[in-house]
């Protein structure tokens, strides 16, 4: 029995093996493929089978992964192409794969966020077609809000400002527009404030509430012919030094326009402004300059402000804001450096020898010399060292290019630098009274060192400050010590100059040009007309180096003009930034079909 036995339980066991391994080697044949959508079930049949097994679940831990990342890069591609609807089915695929991928929730989220600017563009684009511009500038505003550099929102918004920038804002609120828009002609002499605001009452509508420090009996004197409601209320406002607050629909509250009452009644609003470029220091010392603004905080680890004061403010840090978040312009420097060097050499005749040398022998062989010797000295005990005769006849000519073509791109006003040579060893020795010796080594570049530093201006022309060196080392000198030092030769150039988007300026001109010239002749001889020449020899060597630099500017982003509405509006008074209070200047004017008159206080 266990004869029989034993057989089925071994093909059971590689029964079980041949289970476990069919899916995962297949699996991971499709993965090494790339096909790793078709390759995940097959890793996944093989972990529920062997759901223990280390090797399977890091196989489908990374499978998914891989998958997940091959769709989120073919939705960003298919995003970018305009369809949106598959980039999202792409994306939920993703997220319903791998639930954990920060890559996948962050775009999730990216489309999400991107399909309500979409609902909020149509929204401001529909506003604005039936000239309902606030809240297109609202629906504009929390796009902006959201994506800065949106270029949809940005043209709409633009737009709107072209077409309002002399134009007073649209009316927030139709029924108290109304009211204000009414036409009256008004005239008191010396007449109370409180009547005066009893009548604007009975012709507008509109309720007044005046605050507790307000003179209500104040003598006022105003004539207005063909002004409506809110020109009449602006006026009498600024001559009684007074301030106003929209409470609700119909009801105006009237204040002293004193920094007390202000802070008490004064709607503030508070605004996180996102920078992208310009610096979140600079840009609030430039607020508490411009608008002498309240509360504002800037956070430069995020690069970020966060301002409190009226909406008012905080509308015109906007526009500040948006003329001064420029993005840097940058340029692309095309540099193009060339030196040439040439050299002559030229050697010829014969050189005869020119010198005798005679050296006593010592008389014993291996001996020291001695006087004796030198006395005695005749033909047989001098040595004689003759110099030798040589022939030269030759003739050299080299030229060396050395060419360096470098394309830098920098941002405006910001110096960039190059470096192609050897940083050379020099060292220094210093010596003590005690003997204590200490040596100090610092390097010296030598090669060819470039700086440039471009300017942008609005013309598409670039400014460049060049500062060229090109350095070599000449000779190797030794001190008494034994240290070892550096002749360096060097030639410099610097100089400023202006070009256009694409011109090309070539600088050239440094020369260094060294002719040498040298005779060895034979006294008497060598001074013979033609003869001569067979006494004498000739070496001439003459060496010419010219540096010559080619640059040319190619603007990569220029600098961008604003639009005059964003560089030029109306910023209220010295001691505020409203021009009529903090909500009149939110209502459109209209100009009246008629004027009803009124007298004394009384309509006709």
């Amino acid at each position: 029995m266990k004869r029989l036995l034993a057989p089925l339980f071994l093909a059971a066991c590689l029964a079980g093996c041949v289970t476990t391994q069919g899916p995962y080697q297949e699996g991971r044949q499709l993965a090494e493929q790339g096909r790793y959508e078709e390759a995940l079930p097959r890793y996944e049949a093989a972990l529920r089978e062997d759901p223990n097994r280390a090797e399977l679940r890091l196989a489908v831990a990374s499978t998914r992964e891989r998958l997940a990342g091959q769709w989120l890069q073919q939705a960003e591609q298919v995003a970018a192409s305009g369809r949106r609807a598959d980039a999202d089915l792409l994306i939920t695929r993703a997220v319903t794969l791998d639930p954990t991928n920060e890559r996948a929730r962050k775009l999730a989220d990216n489309a999400r966020l991107e399909r309500r600017r979409a609902e909020w563009q149509v929204e401001a684009e529909t506003a604005w077609a039936r000239g309902d511009a606030e809240t297109a500038r609202s629906r504009l505003q929390a796009i902006l809000a959201e994506a800065p550099q949106d270029a949809t929102a940005l043209r709409l918004r633009d737009a709107i400002d072209a077409s309002q920038s002399n134009q007073a804002p649209a009316q927030p609120d139709p029924k108290m527009a109304a009211a204000l828009a009414k036409p009256v002609s008004i005239e008191f002499k010396d007449a109370s404030l409180k009547q005066i605001f009893e009548v604007l009452a009975r012709t507008s509508g509109i309720n007044f509430v005046f605050d507790k420090d307000v003179n209500a009996s104040q003598p006022t004197t105003i004539y207005l012919r063909r002004a409506t409601v809110k020109d009449i209320l602006g006026a009498v406002l600024a001559a009684q030094q007074l301030e106003q607050r929209t409470l609700d629909t119909g009801t105006i509250l009237v204040y002293p326009n004193t920094p007390a009452k202000a802070r008490d009644h004064q709607a503030l609003t508070i605004k996180t402004f996102y920078l992208t470029n310009m610096d979140a220091k600079i840009a609030a010392n430039t607020l508490r300059a411009i608008l002498k603004a309240r509360d504002i905080v800037a956070d430069e680890k995020q690069n970020m402000l966060v301002m409190r004061d009226t909406p008012e403010a905080i509308r015109q840090a906007e526009k500040l804001l948006a003329a001064h978040d420029l993005p840097e312009p940058e340029v692309m420097l095309e540099v193009e450096i060339l030196e040439v060097k040439r050299s002559r050499l030229y050697e010829l005749g014969i050189r005869w020898p020119d010198l005798l040398t005679l050296t006593p022998l010592a008389s014993i062989a291996g001996g020291a010399l001695t006087l004796a010797d030198i006395r005695n000295a005749n033909s047989r005990t001098l040595g004689a060292t003759v110099a030798p005769l040589s022939l030269s006849a030759g003739k050299g000519d080299t030229d060396v290019n050395l060419l360096a073509n470098p394309r830098i791109r920098t941002r405006n006003r910001e110096t960039a630098k190059i470096l192609i040579g050897d940083r050379v060893p020099n060292i220094t020795t210093t010596a003590t009274a005690t003997g204590f010796v200490a040596e100090s080594v610092q390097y010296v570049d030598v090669g060819l060192k470039l700086d440039v530093q471009p300017t942008i201006y609005l013309d598409n022309e670039v400014a460049i400050r060049i500062s060229l060196e090109v350095s070599n080392i000449v000779d190797q000198v030794k001190t008494k010590t034994g240290t070892l030092a550096y002749q360096i030769g060097t030639r410099n150039a610097a100089t400023l100059l202006r070009l256009k988007d694409g011109e090309n300026q070539v600088l050239a001109g440094l020369i260094s040009d060294s002719d040498r010239g040298t005779v060895n002749k034979v006294p008497g001889l060598g001074d013979i007309p033609v003869v001569g020449r067979l006494f004498s020899s000739r070496s001439e060597d003459g060496q010419k180096t010219e540096l010559m630099l080619s640059i040319t500017p190619r603007l990569v982003r220029g600098m961008a003009r604003p639009a005059l509405a964003r560089t030029e509006f109306n910023a209220g008074t010295e001691s505020s930034v409203r021009i009529q209070g903090p909500d009149l200047a939110s209502y459109t004017e209209v100009v009246p079909p008629s004027i009803a008159p009124v007298e004394g206080g009384q309509p006709r």
